[in-house]
């Protein structure tokens, strides 16, 4: 059996990531209020199929930020929120699944330290932190970029699987730029406008391009 405690995860880690998958898949597959009452093959088909979508587009997300943090000596671990979750839902069901959010949670980052005297202090510099934020937009547009190569070719059933990973992944990438407090955007702005400005072209450039 796999030790997951070697790779930095523990298992209240894994079921936070699998829960707020299996229920974006869900906010991204719902198409209205009829689909709660036509729960057949169809709609089984198309939720599998975003739960692929957003397994490859939200999941490398979330390990770019960890692992990029436990790089600059930082503890860090994925936690749910379930007030975002919520919401979610809420809008999703409300607009007949034509409104969409994302923030289902987010890795929860420990950088405080002590030194001899006692006093705190922060392990990581402004600009580690925003290497941190960026890591996870990043990895998405890495994921769109291979995904493009891939359009058209990887299909399910007529599907372009690989053009809709595209297109979430830069979506999420979009979607966490904004600069709004706690969204990696807000981090990434404020260390360097620059910075947030290119990212938020290459994504809506990206994004046009599915």
């Amino acid at each position: 059996m796999v030790d997951i405690r070697k790779f930095g995860f523990d298992r209240k880690e894994l079921e936070d990531i699998a829960i707020s998958t299996a229920l974006l898949a869900f906010i991204f597959s719902y198409g209205g209020y009829r689909q709660i009452f036509n729960l057949g093959s169809d709609t089984l088909y198309m939720y599998l199929i975003y739960l692929a979508i957003i397994a490859l587009a939200f999941i490398p997300h979330e390990l770019a930020h960890k692992f990029t943090a436990i790089k600059y000596g930082c503890q860090a671990r994925y936690q749910i929120w379930w007030k975002g979750l919520k919401l979610a839902l809420l809008l999703a069901i409300v607009t007949d699944g034509r409104f969409v959010i994302a923030a289902p949670g987010a890795v929860m980052i420990y950088s405080m330290q002590k030194d001899m005297l006692g006093r705190v202090s922060s392990r990581i510099s402004d600009k580690e932190n925003a290497y941190i934020s960026i890591a996870g937009p990043a990895a998405n547009l890495a994921v769109a970029v291979i995904m493009l190569s891939l359009s058209g070719i990887l299909t399910i059933g007529g599907f372009d699987l690989a053009g809709s990973i595209g297109y979430v992944s830069c979506f999420l990438a979009l979607f966490n730029l904004l600069p709004i407090s706690p969204l990696d955007g807000s981090k990434i702005f404020s260390w360097n406008k620059g910075v947030w400005i290119g990212l938020m072209i290459i994504s809506f450039v990206l994004m046009r391009m599915f």
